[in-house]
């Protein structure tokens, strides 16, 4: 079963960034709509989750390749996806990258220990996001 997503998009193949496709996992609609601006603008095809049980199902069906992630969140939160994630052999080479409001040194080291890639504190520089973003995306191409 192709992910509806991708059939969306499956036409538009001149995206800058190779069409690569970003989920975003962020319980707060404000902030899921300024980062959606943000990575579009940047040429990314965009992938909204509301929470982690959600960023779940829609990782599994459409295998984005990169999952940007808050770590509060109802229902599942960041930690809890990023490490049913980390332990899917599907899954698992997917990248993730934190951007989260909780950033005390604990929470930090917590998402490292999870294998996350990265962690960014907001507020976050649009700017810095496209970079860190596209640095990930690039290491995790050359592995």
């Amino acid at each position: 079963m192709e992910c509806l997503f991708n059939k969306i998009f499956k036409k538009n193949n001149n995206i800058k960034n190779n069409g690569k496709v970003v989920l975003v996992v962020e319980d707060n609609e404000v902030d899921r709509s300024l980062i959606q601006k943000t990575l579009q603008k940047e040429g990314y095809k965009v992938i909204l989750a509301e929470n982690g049980a959600v960023g779940l199902k829609m990782a599994a069906e459409c295998k984005p390749n990169l999952v940007l992630l808050d770590c509060e969140m109802p229902v599942m939160d960041g930690q809890e996806m990023c490490r049913r994630i980390k332990e899917d052999d599907v899954l698992c080479n997917i990248p993730v990258l934190f951007l989260t409001g909780l950033n005390t040194p604990r929470n930090i080291v917590e998402c490292f220990d999870l294998d996350a890639e990265n962690f960014l504190s907001k507020p976050v520089n649009p700017k810095i996001l496209a970079s860190h973003i596209r640095t990930v995306l690039e290491d995790a191409q050359s592995k």
